[in-house]
């Protein structure tokens, strides 16, 4: 029995994907697809991230190491699955070349200056080192927010690799160890930054809510929460 929208994909499978086949694969791809919704921007629809990983099951169907048991069979359909969702993700950003490399080089920079000083960097030793100026280095932060890469996630979709048996590192004992990892990270950020973190992840705050118990504007609020983010990656060694 064929799948509807799969029987072009399928004829080229080293084996069909039959009905048990769906019905057992089917909570993972959606289990999966959900955890990528959760860092995407919300025009992503969660049926595009379906759709792209059952592309990646048949792929895995095709490409299956026969002797496969079934639950290594599984780890490795996982893994194809997981990247058919990150090819399709990147084929449908957005963001400039520009606006990312920004974002990367902010991560670097604060990670090279608190590594140098001693101390987590203040905002105007970031911008000199970036050889920007106050207004300048707040635009580009103001850049890479609406450019929407200032989520704080706890496990990074595009960050999931296998080990060299072809076995999914195990997402639990990894997002275990993030979250350690960023609360321990937490703690090194400048009061005013954990506060804003505390009110927009805790709290549940808007941006404007925030800036009004701060007293800054609503754009201002973007700009340091940017800044909390990037100053975390920097101390989880992340880019």
């Amino acid at each position: 029995m064929s799948l509807p929208g799969l029987s072009q994909v399928e004829s080229d499978a080293r084996r069909a994907l039959t009905r048990a086949d769906y019905e057992r694969f089917l909570p993972i791809v959606r289990r999966i697809a959900m955890r990528a919704a959760r860092r995407v921007p919300r025009h992503i629809a969660v049926a595009d991230l379906v759709s792209s990983g059952w592309l990646g099951l048949l792929e895995a169907f095709q490409r299956a190491d026969a002797t496969m048991d079934r639950d290594e069979f599984e780890a490795y359909a996982s893994y194809r699955i997981r990247g058919a969702m990150l090819d399709y993700l990147r084929s449908m950003d957005t963001v400039s070349r520009h606006t990312r490399r920004a974002s990367r080089d902010l991560t670097r920079t604060i990670k090279d200056l608190t590594r140098r000083l001693g101390r987590p960097p203040e905002e105007p030793e970031i911008a000199q080192a970036l050889n920007l100026d106050p207004a300048a280095y707040r635009a580009t932060l103001t850049r890479i927010a609406e450019a929407g890469m200032t989520r704080l996630e706890l496990l990074d979709f595009d960050q999931v690799e296998a080990d060299p048996g072809g076995r999914l590192v195990d997402d639990e004992v990894s997002q275990r160890e993030l979250v350690g990892a960023v609360a321990d990270a937490v703690e090194t950020l400048p009061p005013r930054l954990q506060q804003v973190l505390a009110l927009y992840y805790q709290e549940e705050c808007s941006l404007r809510e925030i800036g009004a118990i701060l007293g800054v504007s609503e754009s201002r609020v973007s700009q340091l929460h940017t800044e909390a983010v990037h100053r975390l990656r920097a101390a989880i060694g992340g880019e």
